[in-house]
Parts: C-alpha cells; sequence; structure tokens
C-alpha cells in the first residue's frame, strides 16, 4: 500500500472525495517541480488562514515518500509550542510510532552526532526520516550539520510553516541569523525542494528575485467544503457576527484594566450563552472555546486573566444555586440575541442546568511566554477561554472557537493583522454562534484585507496562467492594499512603489478634433450624454451608475489620449479601475459642465490644466445651497470606496473656434497599489 492510499483512507473519515482530490493534485503539481534541484528551487503552497495548510503538508510528506523521498525537513514553527502541536499532527497522521510496517521514522531537532548517526543508519534501511525542526537559527544551523554528512543525492523535502514570518531576512546590512541558518540547511542538501506554506504570502511574494527565499513556482491550496474565512464573517454575515468594540474598551499599550470593559463581558456573555446552547442542540460540539487577545505585554494579558475569572466566579456563583431568575441579565440578552439570528431556543431550566456545566466547566488559559503552562490541553475539559497575545496568531489552532474578544489596537500590517484574526477556518453551521468582537478600524481593516487577498490571488493566478512569473507579477501587477496599510514589515521588503489610488486627473486631453469626437461618440455609447441630472448641492450634473463594467472598461481603454500629460498614467488607471470595480460593485459616471456648456480652465504650454477639479464654495448660497468640489462629490469623504468617472467638458484652452475638449478625472476608490521595485 503507497502511503498516499494509506493516508487517503484516514481523511476520508473527516474530508469529502472532491476535497481530497484537489489535496493530491496540489501535492502532486508541487512534486513536479522537483526536477530542477538546486539551492534557489522555492515554491510557494498558498493558502488561507486556518484552512487545513497541516493536512496539505501531511499529504505533500505522504507523496514525497511514495516519489523516492527519504528525508522530510519540517520548519514547523517559531515557538515550542507550535513545533508540539504540528509535529503531533503529522506523526499521527503518518502513523509515525504506531504502525507495523516501519516506513518512517521521527527524529525531532536532530542536533547532536548521535541523533545525525540515528538518522543515518535509518535511512541505509531504506525508511522516510520526518525532522521536526523548531524554527530557530541555532536549532537549524545544528540540523544542517547533521544534513551535510548525509549521502549528497539524497532526495530531501524541506517545508517551511508559515514561511513569511521567522524565516525572512530582516537585515538590510548583513544576514539575519534565522535567514543565513535556512541557507546553511538548503547547502547542506544538495538534492532538496524547498516548500514555503503561508496563508498571508505578501513578503515572500515582494522579495527580490535574487532571494533564495524568492518563489519560483505557486501552487494555490483551497480549501474544503464548509470552510469559513474572512468573506464569510466580515462580509456575507458581517451583520449577525461582527460586534463593535468602542474606542474607550480599547487596550492602552501598557496599562492593565481595573475592570472588565463593558464589551468584553458582552463577548463573556455571548460565550456562556452560545456554549450552553450549543451542547443542548450538538453534544458533540466540544471543545468550544473563546480567545482574549488584547495586547502583547505578558503582565496585562496577566490582568485580564484574573479579572475574567473573578467574572466566571461571580456569575457562577450567582447561578449554581439559584432558579432562572439568577441568570444575568448579559446572558440573557445574549441568548435572546441567539434566538433572533434563527438559533432555536430552549427551555428556561435546560438553559439553566446547561449554563451551571458551562461556568463549572470553563477553564482559562494564559497562553504566552511568561505562563507556568503554555501548551493547552484540550481534553481536559470542554469549555476553554484563551488569554493572550503573540502566542495566538500565526499557526496556533484555537479548537472550536466561537467568540474572539480583539481589543487591541489594529495593525498597519496585513499579514499581521489577518494572522492575529484566528476566527477562521471553523464550520459553516456554527456561525450563528460565532461572535467576532473588534474595534471599527480593526474591522474596517479586515473587511478590506478580504478584497486584498482576492485580487491577489485572482490576479496571482491569471497573470502566472498567462505565462508570467511571480517577478513579473510583482513588478507589474502588485497588491491592492486597504489605506493606510502596509503589506508587510519594511525590514523584510524593501525598494516598493506605491501608486496611491484617490483622484487622479488628465491635465493634457488630446486637443484633436477627431480624438474629441470619437470620445463623445463613446460616451454617446455609455448614455451618459443623455443621463438624468443629479443635484450636487448647488450644482447638478448628468450622472449614471453602471454595474456593467465592459462597458466602463470600452470607455476608458478606447479612450483617445495626448502622447503625453503629466501624472496620467492611462493603462495603470484602467487597470485600477478594473480590480477596484469587482470590489464596489458599481462605476459612477458624471458629465461636468456648467449650465450645458463647456467650462473654462487656465491652460500652461508645458503642465497642461492648470486644475481641471472646480473647488467647494466659500460659502452657502443665501438659499443655502453649497457646492463641495468636484472631488468631494457622492460624499466620497463620508464613503471614500467607490469608484468615479469625471467626463469635464472644457473650451479648447489654445482655440476657442475649435470647440471643445474632453478630459477624464478619476476617483480610483481608497487604497494603493504596491509594487516591487528596484533596489537600485
Amino acid at each position: 500500500m503507497t502511503e498516499k492510499t494509506r493516508l487517503d483512507a484516514i481523511l476520508a473519515a473527516q474530508i469529502d472525495a472532491p476535497t481530497r482530490l484537489r489535496i493530491w493534485e496540489s501535492a502532486s503539481a508541487i512534486l513536479d517541480h522537483d526536477a530542477k534541484f538546486d539551492e534557489s528551487n522555492t515554491g510557494l503552497a498558498l493558502g488561507f488562514v486556518q484552512s487545513g495548510k497541516t493536512t496539505s503538508i501531511t499529504a505533500l510528506a505522504a507523496a514525497a515518500a511514495d516519489d523516492g523521498y527519504q528525508l522530510i525537513v519540517a520548519l514547523l514553527g517559531s515557538t515550542n509550542l507550535l513545533l508540539d502541536q504540528n509535529r503531533s499532527r503529522l506523526e499521527n497522521s503518518l502513523g509515525i510510532g504506531t504502525r507495523a510496517d516501519y516506513v518512517w521514522i521521527s527524529e525531532t531537532n536532530p542536533v547532536t552526532d548521535a541523533a545525525g548517526k540515528r538518522m543515518k543508519e535509518f535511512i541505509e534501511r531504506g525508511r522516510v526520516c520526518l525532522v521536526p525542526v523548531l524554527k530557530h537559527a541555532g536549532r537549524i544551523r545544528d540540523v544542517a550539520k547533521q544534513l551535510a554528512k548525509l549521502p549528497k543525492d539524497l532526495k530531501v523535502l524541506v517545508v517551511d510553516d508559515e514561511a513569511d514570518q521567522a524565516s525572512l531576512n530582516t537585515s538590510q546590512d548583513t544576514e539575519s541569523r534565522t535567514y543565513s541558518a535556512i541557507k546553511d540547511l538548503r547547502a547542506s542538501a544538495p538534492n532538496h525542494l524547498y516548500v514555503q506554506y503561508t496563508a498571508t504570502p505578501y513578503a515572500p511574494l515582494l522579495l527580490d528575485s535574487a532571494d533564495i527565499l524568492s518563489p519560483q513556482f505557486v501552487e494555490f491550496l483551497m480549501p474544503g467544503k464548509g470552510y469559513t474565512g474572512g468573506k464569510e464573517f466580515f462580509i456575507d454575515n458581517a451583520d449577525t457576527v461582527v460586534r463593535n468594540v468602542p474606542v474607550l474598551d480599547e487596550q492602552a499599550s501598557k496599562t492593565p484594566p481595573i475592570q472588565l470593559q463593558t464589551s468584553l463581558l458582552q463577548a463573556l456573555a455571548s460565550f456562556l450563552a452560545g456554549a450552553a446552547v450549543l451542547l443542548l442542540h450538538e453534544q458533540s460540539s466540544p471543545p468550544i472555546s473563546m480567545l482574549v487577545h488584547s495586547t502583547a505585554r505578558n503582565d496585562v494579558q496577566a490582568r485580564y486573566e484574573f479579572l475574567i475569572k473573578r467574572q466566571i466566579a461571580q456569575w457562577k456563583g450567582t447561578v449554581l444555586e439559584g432558579d432562572a431568575s439568577t441568570i444575568p441579565p448579559l446572558v440573557q440578552e445574549e441568548r435572546a440575541r441567539l434566538g433572533r439570528y434563527g438559533i432555536a431556543d430552549v427551555s428556561d431550566e435546560a438553559f439553566l442546568s446547561k449554563l451551571r456545566e458551562v461556568l463549572k466547566e470553563s477553564t482559562i488559559w494564559l497562553v504566552n511566554s511568561a505562563a507556568d503552562v503554555n501548551k493547552v490541553d484540550w481534553n481536559i475539559a470542554p469549555i476553554h477561554i484563551l488569554v493572550g497575545g503573540n502566542k495566538l496568531d500565526r499557526g496556533f489552532t484555537v479548537e472550536g472557537l466561537t467568540v474572539t474578544y480583539m481589543n487591541r489596537p489594529a495593525s498597519p500590517q496585513v499579514d499581521t493583522l489577518e494572522q492575529r484574526a484566528r476566527a477562521f477556518g471553523y464550520r459553516g453551521d456554527l456561525l450563528p454562534y460565532c461572535q467576532f468582537f473588534g474595534s471599527k478600524r480593526t474591522i474596517r481593516s479586515l473587511t478590506e484585507i478580504v478584497h486584498t487577498e482576492e485580487d491577489l490571488r485572482a490576479r496571482l493566478r491569471d497573470h502566472i496562467d498567462a505565462g508570467g512569473s511571480v517577478r513579473t507579477w510583482s513588478e507589474e501587477i502588485g497588491l491592492l492594499l486597504p489605506p493606510g496599510m502596509t503589506p508587510t514589515r519594511a525590514s523584510v521588503v524593501q525598494a516598493l512603489s506605491s501608486q496611491g489610488l484617490g483622484w487622479h486627473s488628465q491635465r493634457r486631453p488630446s486637443l484633436l478634433a477627431t480624438d474629441t469626437k470619437s470620445n463623445r461618440l463613446l460616451l454617446a455609447e455609455t448614455g451618459l450624454l443623455n443621463a438624468e441630472y443629479e443635484s450636487h448641492g448647488r450644482l447638478e450634473f448628468r450622472t449614471q451608475r453602471l454595474a456593467d463594467f465592459d462597458v466602463v472598461d470600452t470607455l476608458l481603454s478606447t479612450w483617445r489620449i495626448s502622447d503625453y500629460s503629466p501624472g496620467w498614467l492611462h493603462d495603470e488607471f484602467v487597470e485600477a479601475v478594473r480590480r477596484k470595480a469587482e470590489q464596489v460593485g458599481s462605476v459612477t459616471l458624471m458629465l461636468m459642465e456648467n449650465d450645458g456648456q463647456p467650462r473654462s480652465r487656465k491652460w500652461d504650454a508645458d503642465i497642461g490644466f492648470i486644475n481641471l477639479f472646480q473647488g467647494h464654495d466659500i460659502k452657502p448660497q443665501l438659499n443655502g445651497d453649497y457646492y463641495p468640489g468636484d472631488r468631494e462629490v457622492l460624499g466620497i469623504k463620508e464613503h471614500p470606496n467607490q469608484i468615479v468617472v469625471q467626463v469635464h467638458r472644457l473650451v479648447h484652452p489654445t482655440d476657442a473656434s475649435q470647440g471643445e475638449v474632453l478630459a477624464l478625472g478619476l476617483y480610483l476608490g481608497s487604497g494603493s497599489i504596491v509594487r516591487k521595485g528596484s533596489n537600485d
């Protein structure tokens, strides 16, 4: 029996056939790249946050064993907690230590000569050796020394989980320690394939192409049936799942709370009520858990742990000996909320009985570097509340998570914030029980990151399918980022160019009468020339909203332009409209004129029209009418994520007898497009 056949039979108990087929197809596609063995043969397996990457790694290891690989080095986390969690999953799924056919052995962190000797002996016997390694410079370098003693023709697979975190070079002047150790590891195994796994690939994709961790190929991993990710949480079900944490409840960086914030009390009540009802409806649901992520500071986390334990003890003392009238009002409110969103209610007696059980079984874990017990044991109780910070993101799986409370200020880095939101990857049928408490900025950023992620996967896949590479994608297409956010740490990726979206104006439109005539025909085809007038305060303009992007695309892509207009990057702007329109859902066209006549604007022979846009009124008219200015129409300041195409009718700047010219003004929405620039 092949390793693939054996593992597939195990996976069949939990994963449907189409999903398993995709898993094996991805593993096969990755291994197809092993024809080129050298220190730069690097691939990227791109998944979603908590979408089963460990299962994919296990399948890849099994397929590699069938394909003649005898050594599989797995960099499984930068903490012992993550290493142990992931190592146990791989060993259990591969049957290491429980099978009687002696195919596999496992050697964790083989840093001694004795460990290296054991590996060599078992490889000579034909075994496949799994080597789980802590992502730590010293550990990796010691493993590299042992690998260097093995046969040079040995086929080696190196898997780097959460590859965008600790593996990359963070030093501009030299090489950071972990990155340098990984180079040594790769040099010690000449016949190897290096595969990066991550759901937040922004840093690896933007690396300089000469970097040994810059991927040469990408395999897109698809989640299984029922996966819930950012789209399901922050877009599709935002009305029922997302809860607001007021600004005053955000955790200051160094000041421990005196008492639990009102929003955290609501989150606790939501968790307890949901857990009680869930256990009544589905007895097989445990473990059920809650995550409290407030800060990176250990002392502040410890204060939260104390306050939560005190609150749970207080509520427990109230309801254990009382009747239904002693159920805390907040818990009753959250119970009623579940009913409003479709969860069948239960009797007061049944709810009280189960709530007592939930309170008695609530086990609170402090998960940080200062805690005495870092390893969460999901088997000792059905109800868990985890309190922590950085130890709870980046690969840490929170079993049965239903309620997340994140009052930590939002990170401006896309990869950090997305990994911090552990509320992904759980069963779709549990969504009514799920709640995500976050500040408005956190929620807004996570919502917009969904669009960033979808745009990245779509554009990168299309670009590669069309014959492009990761390098040309990073230089020509790039990332569509939310406003005020960066893709990753500045220490990891340098030489980025950023194209702000927002407003852009065509200062030097074509002055040729033939081009103006052609452009008017394009406008006529859209219907804008006969569109209804819409009031924008003191002024009104023909305004048209289109959901048919093909019409807008045709208008912009075939618009006649001059050879040069300062700051006007026509092809890039058209592409930006295409990308943002997919998010926004419509494009607004406006014909900018004065009472049906062309506007007059100052003209400079070098730069063209001095200012295409009309400004706002200094003060309202006597009747109260006020024009906010061309840049502020349609409530853009309050609703920045929209697409506006303005067509400005202008008096011909050099010869009024030739009639008018048409110039474009584009509002491309909020955010920016970030591309890989030059290091020169």
